[in-house]
């Protein structure tokens, strides 16, 4: 239910081949507890403190387009998201640096897979705008504005036209706010190294802007 976990919302609206939840990490997992194996995961493409599911905050925003570039990335590597993710899968960011590296010898940095998953993704918006689809493409059905029924926990919720169009502007910016800048401090140990790159003192992952004309 995007009305329920926000920033699922946000992707099923702007994500290139439509609705998909398995795009993007859902928002439960920032409700993870502190130390646990999903937080863990997390903190290895960046740190977004604890946030409501249905938070749609910039920083929201920022856990989503940056877990948005981490799928996209599997995908790209042809990797099962059953087995490889950010957070509850088996294996999670810091193994699928490791895997790359086993099974192609190419030392890569996990900066280096976010900005193949943030290409893919500028690729795809960029092949829809040259078909005639564009922003104005990016929306939810009218439904998902409107107040959930029921009598359970979620009755009566539901996402605002005006939290979601600040939400997509924020995603569609270049973000210098909600990314910090990119850093090459490399750890002594080379398998630390392929995972910390780009990433700076605080371990917060760094992606490059994304440039869109007319997408």
């Amino acid at each position: 239910m995007p009305q329920h976990k926000r920033s699922l919302g946000l992707i099923y609206a702007v994500n290139a081949f439509g609705a998909d939840h398995q795009s993007s990490e859902h928002d439960s997992m920032l409700r993870a507890k502190p130390g646990s194996l999903q937080r863990r995961r997390l903190a290895e493409i960046g740190e977004f403190g604890d946030m409501d599911l249905r938070d749609l905050s910039d920083d929201k925003v920022r856990f989503a387009y940056t877990t948005q570039c981490f799928y996209s990335a599997l995908d790209t590597l042809g990797l099962c998201q059953f087995v490889w993710g950010p957070s509850w899968q088996l294996y999670g960011p810091s193994e699928t640096v490791e895997l790359v590296h086993a099974g192609t010898g190419w030392d890569a940095t996990m900066s280096e897979l976010m900005k193949i998953g943030e290409r893919k993704i500028n690729l795809m918006r960029a092949f829809n705008a040259r078909e005639g689809i564009g922003k104005e493409a990016d929306t939810l059905p009218k439904k998902l504005f409107q107040p959930l029924a029921g009598k359970g926990p979620t009755a009566g919720v539901a996402l605002t036209q005006e939290e979601f169009a600040h939400a997509r502007a924020t995603y569609y910016e270049p973000r210098a706010a909600t990314r910090p800048p990119l850093s090459d401090a490399r750890p002594s140990s080379p398998t630390s190294a392929r995972v910390a790159r780009g990433h700076d003192a605080g371990g917060t992952l760094s992606l490059p802007h994304r440039q869109e004309k007319g997408a």
